[in-house]
Protein backbone atom coordinates (compact mmCIF):
# COMPACT_ATOMS: atom_id res chain seq x y z
CA UNK A 1 0.00 0.00 0.00
CA UNK A 2 1.33 2.93 -0.66
CA UNK A 3 2.04 5.34 2.02
CA UNK A 4 -0.34 8.52 2.69
CA UNK A 5 0.42 11.87 1.79
CA UNK A 6 1.48 13.91 5.02
CA UNK A 7 -1.85 16.35 4.98
CA UNK A 8 -4.07 13.25 4.55
CA UNK A 9 -1.95 11.53 7.45
CA UNK A 10 -2.22 14.34 9.76
CA UNK A 11 -6.91 14.64 8.90
CA UNK A 12 -6.43 11.20 9.55
CA UNK A 13 -4.76 11.18 12.88
CA UNK A 14 -6.62 14.12 14.07
CA UNK A 15 -9.72 12.10 13.38
CA UNK A 16 -8.01 9.29 14.67
CA UNK A 17 -7.38 11.49 17.97
CA UNK A 18 -11.01 12.62 17.84
CA UNK A 19 -9.77 15.93 17.44
CA UNK A 20 -11.97 18.54 15.26
CA UNK A 21 -10.42 19.11 11.67
CA UNK A 22 -10.59 22.88 11.29
CA UNK A 23 -12.77 24.70 9.17
CA UNK A 24 -10.49 26.34 6.11
CA UNK A 25 -11.00 29.40 5.61
CA UNK A 26 -10.78 31.87 2.41
CA UNK A 27 -10.35 35.45 2.41
CA UNK A 28 -11.91 37.28 -0.29
CA UNK A 29 -11.06 40.72 -0.74
CA UNK A 30 -13.71 43.14 -2.77
CA UNK A 31 -13.06 46.83 -3.56
CA UNK A 32 -15.80 49.15 -5.25
CA UNK A 33 -15.77 51.22 -8.67
CA UNK A 34 -12.29 51.23 -11.18
CA UNK A 35 -11.52 53.29 -14.11
CA UNK A 36 -8.17 53.04 -15.49
CA UNK A 37 -8.38 56.16 -17.42
CA UNK A 38 -8.26 59.88 -16.42
CA UNK A 39 -5.96 60.04 -12.95
CA UNK A 40 -5.40 56.31 -12.58
CA UNK A 41 -3.78 56.60 -15.99
CA UNK A 42 -1.80 59.91 -15.10
CA UNK A 43 -0.96 58.11 -12.47
CA UNK A 44 0.24 54.97 -13.64
CA UNK A 45 2.66 57.13 -16.49
CA UNK A 46 4.47 58.29 -14.15
CA UNK A 47 4.88 55.73 -11.09
CA UNK A 48 4.24 52.42 -12.94
CA UNK A 49 1.18 50.15 -12.66
CA UNK A 50 1.22 49.15 -9.42
CA UNK A 51 1.48 53.12 -7.48
CA UNK A 52 -2.23 53.21 -7.59
CA UNK A 53 -2.83 50.97 -4.79
CA UNK A 54 0.81 50.96 -3.16
CA UNK A 55 -0.57 53.03 0.15
CA UNK A 56 -2.88 50.21 0.78
CA UNK A 57 -1.35 47.00 -0.67
CA UNK A 58 -1.14 44.95 3.27
CA UNK A 59 -5.04 45.48 2.83
CA UNK A 60 -5.52 43.88 -0.47
CA UNK A 61 -3.62 41.07 0.46
CA UNK A 62 -6.08 38.19 0.12
CA UNK A 63 -6.90 34.49 -1.29
CA UNK A 64 -9.11 36.75 -4.05
CA UNK A 65 -9.22 40.03 -4.89
CA UNK A 66 -12.61 41.56 -6.73
CA UNK A 67 -13.01 44.86 -7.86
CA UNK A 68 -15.98 46.60 -10.21
CA UNK A 69 -14.24 47.63 -13.35
CA UNK A 70 -16.70 50.48 -14.36
CA UNK A 71 -15.28 51.19 -18.12
CA UNK A 72 -14.67 49.04 -21.30
CA UNK A 73 -11.29 48.91 -22.23
CA UNK A 74 -11.41 49.24 -25.95
CA UNK A 75 -10.41 51.45 -28.87
CA UNK A 76 -13.42 50.58 -30.80
CA UNK A 77 -17.11 51.11 -30.83
CA UNK A 78 -19.87 54.09 -30.81
CA UNK A 79 -20.02 56.10 -27.71
CA UNK A 80 -23.42 55.87 -25.32
CA UNK A 81 -25.87 58.85 -25.53
CA UNK A 82 -25.13 60.12 -22.08
CA UNK A 83 -23.52 62.47 -19.80
CA UNK A 84 -20.41 60.95 -18.71
CA UNK A 85 -18.92 57.85 -20.69
CA UNK A 86 -15.62 56.00 -19.90
CA UNK A 87 -13.45 54.25 -21.60
CA UNK A 88 -9.58 52.66 -20.93
CA UNK A 89 -6.97 50.98 -23.40
CA UNK A 90 -7.02 47.57 -23.97
CA UNK A 91 -3.49 47.23 -22.77
CA UNK A 92 -4.67 48.61 -19.28
CA UNK A 93 -5.40 45.41 -18.30
CA UNK A 94 -1.72 44.99 -16.97
CA UNK A 95 -2.76 47.69 -14.34
CA UNK A 96 -5.67 45.80 -12.62
CA UNK A 97 -2.96 42.27 -13.12
CA UNK A 98 0.01 44.48 -11.42
CA UNK A 99 -2.32 45.60 -8.74
CA UNK A 100 -3.05 42.25 -7.83
CA UNK A 101 -6.86 41.54 -8.95
CA UNK A 102 -7.38 38.13 -9.76
CA UNK A 103 -11.53 38.89 -10.90
CA UNK A 104 -13.32 41.93 -12.60
CA UNK A 105 -16.95 42.17 -12.17
CA UNK A 106 -18.41 43.99 -15.35
CA UNK A 107 -22.28 44.46 -13.75
CA UNK A 108 -22.78 47.75 -14.45
CA UNK A 109 -23.78 50.72 -16.23
CA UNK A 110 -20.81 51.66 -17.82
CA UNK A 111 -19.29 48.48 -19.14
CA UNK A 112 -21.92 48.87 -22.57
CA UNK A 113 -20.27 53.20 -22.91
CA UNK A 114 -19.03 51.95 -25.99
CA UNK A 115 -21.54 49.09 -26.99
CA UNK A 116 -21.03 45.55 -27.82
CA UNK A 117 -17.81 46.21 -29.87
CA UNK A 118 -16.16 47.39 -26.45
CA UNK A 119 -17.52 44.87 -24.14
CA UNK A 120 -15.70 42.22 -26.37
CA UNK A 121 -12.36 44.06 -26.42
CA UNK A 122 -13.09 44.45 -22.62
CA UNK A 123 -13.51 40.35 -22.45
CA UNK A 124 -11.03 39.96 -24.47
CA UNK A 125 -8.40 42.32 -22.41
CA UNK A 126 -8.82 40.59 -19.44
CA UNK A 127 -8.51 37.21 -20.85
CA UNK A 128 -5.30 37.78 -22.22
CA UNK A 129 -4.01 39.51 -18.73
CA UNK A 130 -5.14 36.09 -16.85
CA UNK A 131 -8.10 37.85 -15.26
CA UNK A 132 -11.38 36.15 -14.41
CA UNK A 133 -14.11 38.41 -15.37
CA UNK A 134 -17.98 38.37 -14.58
CA UNK A 135 -21.77 39.96 -15.14
CA UNK A 136 -21.18 40.74 -18.91
CA UNK A 137 -20.82 38.19 -21.91
CA UNK A 138 -21.80 37.48 -25.05
CA UNK A 139 -25.25 36.39 -24.38
CA UNK A 140 -27.52 36.27 -20.80
CA UNK A 141 -26.30 33.11 -19.63
CA UNK A 142 -22.50 34.04 -19.77
CA UNK A 143 -23.00 37.54 -18.16
CA UNK A 144 -25.11 35.59 -15.23
CA UNK A 145 -22.50 32.82 -15.03
CA UNK A 146 -21.39 32.30 -11.80
CA UNK A 147 -17.25 32.57 -11.29
CA UNK A 148 -16.13 29.05 -9.06
CA UNK A 149 -12.84 29.32 -7.69
CA UNK A 150 -11.08 26.77 -5.08
CA UNK A 151 -8.68 28.35 -2.47
CA UNK A 152 -7.95 26.43 1.19
CA UNK A 153 -10.26 23.12 0.32
CA UNK A 154 -12.69 25.92 -0.44
CA UNK A 155 -14.92 26.28 -3.09
CA UNK A 156 -15.78 30.27 -3.88
CA UNK A 157 -18.86 31.66 -6.42
CA UNK A 158 -18.81 35.02 -7.28
CA UNK A 159 -21.89 36.25 -8.96
CA UNK A 160 -22.22 39.42 -10.21
CA UNK A 161 -25.61 41.32 -10.90
CA UNK A 162 -26.67 44.73 -11.71
CA UNK A 163 -30.00 47.21 -11.32
CA UNK A 164 -28.54 50.05 -13.10
CA UNK A 165 -30.29 51.02 -16.97
CA UNK A 166 -30.29 51.90 -19.90
CA UNK A 167 -32.06 48.38 -20.72
CA UNK A 168 -30.26 48.31 -23.91
CA UNK A 169 -27.57 47.27 -22.13
CA UNK A 170 -28.88 44.13 -20.65
CA UNK A 171 -27.84 40.99 -22.13
CA UNK A 172 -30.32 38.51 -23.76
CA UNK A 173 -30.55 35.00 -25.03
CA UNK A 174 -29.13 36.38 -28.09
CA UNK A 175 -27.04 39.94 -27.21
CA UNK A 176 -23.96 40.44 -25.23
CA UNK A 177 -24.37 42.76 -22.38
CA UNK A 178 -24.77 42.78 -18.47
CA UNK A 179 -26.18 40.48 -15.95
CA UNK A 180 -29.68 42.22 -14.58
CA UNK A 181 -30.90 41.54 -11.62
CA UNK A 182 -34.63 40.74 -12.45
CA UNK A 183 -35.68 40.88 -8.59
CA UNK A 184 -38.52 38.14 -9.01
CA UNK A 185 -35.42 35.66 -10.00
CA UNK A 186 -33.05 36.86 -8.29
CA UNK A 187 -33.27 33.71 -5.08
CA UNK A 188 -33.11 31.23 -8.12
CA UNK A 189 -29.80 32.93 -9.63
CA UNK A 190 -28.28 33.00 -6.42
CA UNK A 191 -29.59 29.38 -5.02
CA UNK A 192 -28.25 27.93 -8.52
CA UNK A 193 -24.80 29.17 -7.89
CA UNK A 194 -24.78 28.31 -4.48
CA UNK A 195 -25.35 24.39 -5.15
CA UNK A 196 -22.04 25.29 -7.48
CA UNK A 197 -20.20 25.98 -4.37
CA UNK A 198 -18.93 26.13 -0.81
CA UNK A 199 -19.75 29.81 -0.13
CA UNK A 200 -21.03 32.75 -2.57
CA UNK A 201 -20.55 36.20 -2.64
CA UNK A 202 -22.65 38.21 -4.40
CA UNK A 203 -21.63 41.35 -6.08
CA UNK A 204 -24.54 44.04 -6.67
CA UNK A 205 -24.27 47.28 -8.56
CA UNK A 206 -27.15 49.47 -7.96
CA UNK A 207 -29.13 51.60 -5.87
CA UNK A 208 -28.97 55.88 -6.00
CA UNK A 209 -25.93 57.70 -6.63
CA UNK A 210 -24.39 59.95 -3.48
CA UNK A 211 -27.46 58.74 -1.58
CA UNK A 212 -26.26 57.90 2.27
CA UNK A 213 -28.53 55.20 2.54
CA UNK A 214 -29.51 52.15 0.48
CA UNK A 215 -32.86 52.25 -1.13
CA UNK A 216 -35.38 49.66 -1.40
CA UNK A 217 -34.00 48.52 -4.65
CA UNK A 218 -30.81 47.36 -3.08
CA UNK A 219 -32.86 46.33 0.31
CA UNK A 220 -35.04 43.65 -2.16
CA UNK A 221 -32.38 42.49 -3.92
CA UNK A 222 -30.10 42.02 -0.55
CA UNK A 223 -33.20 39.81 1.08
CA UNK A 224 -33.90 38.02 -2.51
CA UNK A 225 -29.40 37.22 -2.33
CA UNK A 226 -30.46 36.27 1.18
CA UNK A 227 -33.41 33.85 0.75
CA UNK A 228 -31.30 32.43 -2.07
CA UNK A 229 -28.44 31.36 0.39
CA UNK A 230 -25.46 34.22 -0.56
CA UNK A 231 -23.05 34.36 2.30
CA UNK A 232 -22.01 38.14 1.57
CA UNK A 233 -23.53 40.82 -0.58
CA UNK A 234 -21.37 43.84 -1.63
CA UNK A 235 -22.61 46.52 -3.27
CA UNK A 236 -20.99 49.96 -5.21
CA UNK A 237 -22.69 51.99 -7.61
CA UNK A 238 -23.84 55.01 -5.48
CA UNK A 239 -20.22 56.13 -5.11
CA UNK A 240 -20.29 56.68 -1.18
CA UNK A 241 -20.34 54.17 1.67
CA UNK A 242 -23.78 52.87 2.85
CA UNK A 243 -25.22 50.87 5.66
CA UNK A 244 -24.06 47.25 6.44
CA UNK A 245 -26.88 44.76 7.20
CA UNK A 246 -27.36 41.37 8.62
CA UNK A 247 -30.20 39.07 6.74
CA UNK A 248 -29.85 35.89 9.17
CA UNK A 249 -26.88 34.78 7.85
CA UNK A 250 -25.92 36.78 4.98
CA UNK A 251 -23.58 39.37 5.60
CA UNK A 252 -24.66 42.87 3.61
CA UNK A 253 -22.64 45.63 2.88
CA UNK A 254 -24.76 48.18 1.01
CA UNK A 255 -21.92 49.94 -0.71
CA UNK A 256 -18.35 50.26 -0.13
CA UNK A 257 -17.80 53.63 -2.62
CA UNK A 258 -15.15 53.50 -4.58
CA UNK A 259 -11.63 52.80 -5.08
CA UNK A 260 -9.59 53.56 -7.97
CA UNK A 261 -12.46 56.11 -9.27
CA UNK A 262 -12.42 59.73 -8.84
CA UNK A 263 -15.52 61.64 -8.72
CA UNK A 264 -16.17 65.15 -8.53
CA UNK A 265 -18.58 65.37 -5.54
CA UNK A 266 -16.93 65.97 -2.02
CA UNK A 267 -17.69 62.91 0.24
CA UNK A 268 -17.22 60.29 -2.46
CA UNK A 269 -13.69 60.11 -1.12
CA UNK A 270 -14.07 58.45 1.37
CA UNK A 271 -14.81 54.82 0.85
CA UNK A 272 -14.33 50.61 2.10
CA UNK A 273 -12.31 47.79 1.52
CA UNK A 274 -14.34 44.92 2.33
CA UNK A 275 -12.19 41.61 3.82
CA UNK A 276 -13.84 38.97 4.13
CA UNK A 277 -13.69 35.54 5.73
CA UNK A 278 -15.92 32.72 4.66
CA UNK A 279 -15.68 29.23 6.00
CA UNK A 280 -18.67 26.98 5.41
CA UNK A 281 -20.02 28.10 8.94
CA UNK A 282 -20.28 31.58 7.84
CA UNK A 283 -18.90 34.82 6.72
CA UNK A 284 -17.27 37.57 8.62
CA UNK A 285 -15.90 41.02 7.53
CA UNK A 286 -12.84 43.79 8.58
CA UNK A 287 -13.57 46.96 6.82
CA UNK A 288 -10.89 48.89 5.71
CA UNK A 289 -11.42 52.65 5.58
CA UNK A 290 -9.63 54.63 2.94
CA UNK A 291 -9.86 58.04 1.19
CA UNK A 292 -9.79 57.88 -2.67
CA UNK A 293 -9.09 60.83 -3.54
CA UNK A 294 -7.46 61.00 -6.71
CA UNK A 295 -7.93 57.78 -7.57
CA UNK A 296 -5.24 56.54 -5.17
CA UNK A 297 -6.66 54.82 -2.14
CA UNK A 298 -4.77 55.87 1.48
CA UNK A 299 -5.49 55.46 4.78
CA UNK A 300 -8.26 58.12 6.18
CA UNK A 301 -7.73 60.74 8.96
CA UNK A 302 -9.53 60.06 12.31
CA UNK A 303 -12.41 62.49 11.41
CA UNK A 304 -12.94 60.57 7.59
CA UNK A 305 -13.15 57.13 9.99
CA UNK A 306 -15.93 58.44 12.25
CA UNK A 307 -17.52 59.78 9.26
CA UNK A 308 -17.75 55.94 7.30
CA UNK A 309 -18.70 54.19 10.95
CA UNK A 310 -21.35 56.22 11.50
CA UNK A 311 -22.36 55.71 7.47
CA UNK A 312 -21.85 52.04 8.08
CA UNK A 313 -24.34 51.50 11.27
CA UNK A 314 -26.83 53.33 10.37
CA UNK A 315 -29.06 50.19 10.45
CA UNK A 316 -27.18 48.86 13.85
CA UNK A 317 -25.41 45.76 12.07
CA UNK A 318 -21.56 47.00 13.40
CA UNK A 319 -23.26 48.05 17.01
CA UNK A 320 -25.09 44.68 17.04
CA UNK A 321 -22.60 41.92 16.16
CA UNK A 322 -18.93 43.38 16.10
CA UNK A 323 -17.80 39.75 16.13
CA UNK A 324 -19.25 39.42 12.70
CA UNK A 325 -18.55 43.03 10.93
CA UNK A 326 -15.94 45.40 12.45
CA UNK A 327 -14.23 48.66 11.00
CA UNK A 328 -10.39 48.41 11.24
CA UNK A 329 -9.17 49.97 14.33
CA UNK A 330 -6.79 52.82 13.72
CA UNK A 331 -3.14 52.49 13.18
Amino acid sequence: MAALSLPLALLLGAANAGEAVPDPEVTVVVVGDIRLDGPVARLVAEDGPAAPVAAVREALRGDILLGNLEEPLTTRGEPAKKKFIFRGRPAAAKVLKACGFDVLGLANNHVMDYGPDGLTDTLAALDKAGLGRLGAGKDAAEARKPLILERNGLKVGLLALTSTFPEENWARKDRPGVAFSALERVSGWVRDAKALCDVLVVSFHGGTELAAEPNEVQRAFARAAAAGGADAVIGHHPHVVQAAELIGRTLVIHSVGNFMFESPTAGTEKSLIARLTLSRSGVRAELVPIDTEGGRPKPVTPSQRSEIRALLDALGALSADPERIRLQEAP
